[in-house]
């Protein structure tokens, strides 16, 4: 079973499998969120006509009650009445008009309040007060009145608000308009209601699933709710301060405050219906608001469109694209088998008897398309294979033997340049200080050289004088290995006459000679634009040790005290023999006090750029000088290993960069 799946067709099967559950999950997820976006542009314009629908319902339900209450505000005859309420003729005229109305209005019921003795009258479908249409005085002492007063402070045309009249005993949508005299004086309240229970359940309950109604006032105080119980709330509630607002319904602070400059957009006539998405008792809803201008309401339809639009309606659709798939996969399958595979397995085949050596075996050529084509030349490369094999084994050894007297020949000459090499060094050598004639000058010293390769562009050297004074020499030329080696001989020469012409104690003037004769050798050895020269350090040392003079050509010298203080003293910042510098460079000396315990340090620069670490960072002075003060106690005699085995360590794998040379020495 396992070796099933390891050929091409076992292969290509688990690949068609996996790219139709991969596939067949994309698509599926694509579907679904399509769908999900789908169900939301419909759940926006569901709620959207149904906010249209709601508005339409509340303003052909309002508008009549409203124009008749107008009428009622604007009539000259109860207008005359209201300024003149004890006559008995103008009551008994305005109370027969007042039950023309109840007659016209939807409720059958209306109040009229005469400002000037706030005297409530009122008459109600059933015809209850006929005849003693007078009910009370409003007081304003009474909170069950305050509607009244809240009214006359507040209201200058119409108001619309629920409210539960205490002394009627019922809850109603009360639409209360002022009448006022030609001197704009407000002279009655007057108007209507709608019963709330019928209102309620024929505009805001709706028996839509995932679809919840709510009516607001433009500033935001809930008028109508599905629930009965926060509608009673509502209608007992009539302080701005315990009256419930919409905003209290709504969870996140941003919304809330999106709502808030929606109504006050809506207040201004910039629009008159939006949709947003809020997110009301912990669900998120499409929010459709429809704003009704005259009333100052605002009908917010909410809609839930995974309960309004299931996704279980696009099933079919699922099992289609399904079924289409691996139909289209199953088919493509069966062909690629057909045409391809199976052919490609006889090519299979057919390689595993000429790897056996049945060079003789072919395979028919039975098509004209590319499966034939490569049978053909795979048949024709069989025969070509046979020819080769025949004198294949003769070529080899032909060519194994030519290969083996060229290598004898490059080993050979190999050799032979690396004797040269190697005795090339032992002349090299023989130019650096010897270890004994710098001991007897100083009781402790160090000598590290290790050239990047057999050969190096680095040397130093020791000149010693009749009073036992010297002079200490560190170079690095230009360049590495033998070429390097050949200019470390040519600048020891020219230092040997240099000194021998100014003498060990002038090493400014013995730097300055060299450099003119390095320059002079140079220019007229080279034809190209390539510069040689080097970089040098003379430290002179007097024989009563009393005195130091040191000159430099870019390198330094270091002073490490006893303490573990290091003092540089620079070098000048430029070389020595390049053509870009005149025959008059002048170099400066520097004099060095003598302390006790006082060492003293030439180096060229291979050591501070050798690359190592973790990071691959060159060892820098800060490592170097940390290193030499951690040894400040130990004997000069061993710092040359203790640096070698340092710098091993911190190099790692990485190759050495450059030719590397440290002197070291104490006076006392």
């Amino acid at each position: 079973m396992r070796e099933a799946f390891k050929g091409l067709r076992g292969r290509f099967l688990i690949l068609v499998v996996a790219i139709y559950v991969l596939v067949g999950a994309g698509t599926l997820l694509g579907f679904y969120r399509v769908a999900d976006s789908i169900i939301q542009r419909l759940g926006v314009g569901y709620a959207t006509q149904y906010a249209n629908q709601q508005r339409s319902k509340i303003l052909a339900k309002v508008d009549r009650e409203l124009v008749l209450t107008q009428k009622m505000m604007s009539s000259p005859l109860l207008q005359q009445w209201a300024q003149d309420e004890a006559n008995p003729d103008l009551r008994a005229q305005a109370l027969r008009e007042l039950e023309s109305y109840r007659q016209l209005f939807a409720d059958h019921s209306w109040f009229f309040v005469v400002t000037a003795t706030n005297d409530y009258y009122t008459n109600n479908a059933k015809n209850e007060y006929g005849g003693r249409e007078f009910r009370f005085v409003e007081r304003d002492g009474d909170p069950t009145m305050r509607w009244y007063f809240e009214t006359l402070k507040h209201v200058d045309d119409f108001d619309l608000h629920v409210d539960y009249d205490a002394q009627l005993d019922v809850t109603k949508l009360f639409i209360n308009g002022i009448s006022k005299d030609a001197s704009g004086r407000k002279i009655a309240v007057c108007g209507t209601g709608l019963e709330l229970s019928e209102f309620i359940r024929t505009l805001v309950r709706t028996g839509d699933p995932g679809v919840e109604n709510l009516l607001i006032d433009d500033r935001g105080f809930v008028q109508g709710h599905s629930s009965s119980a926060v509608m009673t709330s509502i209608a007992r509630n009539l302080d701005d301060k315990s009256r419930l607002q919409v905003f209290a319904l709504i969870d996140d602070p941003g919304q809330r405050a999106w709502l808030t400059d929606m109504l006050a957009q809506m207040r201004a006539g910039k629009r008159v219906d939006t949709q947003t998405e809020l997110t009301v008792d912990g669900k998120k809803r499409i929010a459709a608001i429809s704003y009704m201008p005259k009333l100052h309401w605002a009908a917010i339809v909410l809609v839930d469109p995974s309960e309004v639009i299931h996704l279980q309606m696009f099933r079919p659709i699922v099992f289609l694209l399904a079924a289409a798939l691996l139909l289209t996969v199953l088919l493509v399958s069966w062909l690629l088998d057909r045409l391809v595979l199976k052919r490609l397995a006889r090519l299979t085949r057919l390689t595993h008897d000429i790897a056996a050596g049945q060079y003789e075996r072919t395979l028919a050529v039975d098509r004209e398309d590319e499966i034939g084509q490569l049978t053909h030349s795979f048949n024709a490369m069989t025969r070509t294979v046979g020819d080769y094999m025949q004198n294949l084994e003769q070529k080899v050894a032909d060519r194994t033997e030519a290969l083996r007297h060229a290598n004898e020949q490059l080993a050979d000459s190999n050799r032979k340049v690396m004797d040269s090499i190697h005795y090339a060094s032992l002349i090299q050598s023989s130019i650096l200080t010897k270890a004994e004639d710098f001991a007897a000058l100083v009781p402790g010293h160090a000598l590290l050289w290790l050239p990047r390769d057999i050969v190096g562009g680095d040397f130093h050297c020791l000149y010693r004088g009749a009073d036992d004074d010297f002079l200490l020499a560190v170079g690095d030329c230009t360049g590495h290995g033998v070429p390097g080696a050949f200019m470390t001989m040519a600048s020891k020469a020219l230092l040997d006459h240099a000194v021998a012409l100014h003498g060990m104690a002038r090493p400014d003037a013995v730097m300055g000679a060299l450099h003119r004769g390095l320059r002079a050798l140079l220019q007229a050895r080279h034809a190209s634009d390539a510069e040689s020269g080097l970089d040098l350090g003379l430290l002179y040392v007097s024989g009563d040790r009393s005195r130091l003079l040191y000159a430099g050509a870019k390198l330094p010298l270091w002073l490490l005290d006893g303490d573990g203080s290091v003092a540089v003293v620079k070098g000048d910042r430029y070389s020595i023999g390049y053509r870009r510098h005149g025959d008059d460079l002048k170099f400066s000396v520097h004099a060095i006090q003598t302390r006790p315990g006082r060492r003293y340090i030439l180096l060229s620069d291979g050591i501070l750029d050798q690359h190592g670490g973790d990071a691959g960072f060159a060892l820098g002075q800060a490592r170097l000088q940390a290193t030499l003060r951690a040894a400040r106690a130990q004997p000069l005699a061993e710092w040359a290993q203790m640096l070698a085995q340092m710098l091993a360590d911190y190099r790692g794998e990485r190759p050495q960069r450059d030719d590397i040379t440290l002197v070291a020495f104490r006076l006392d």
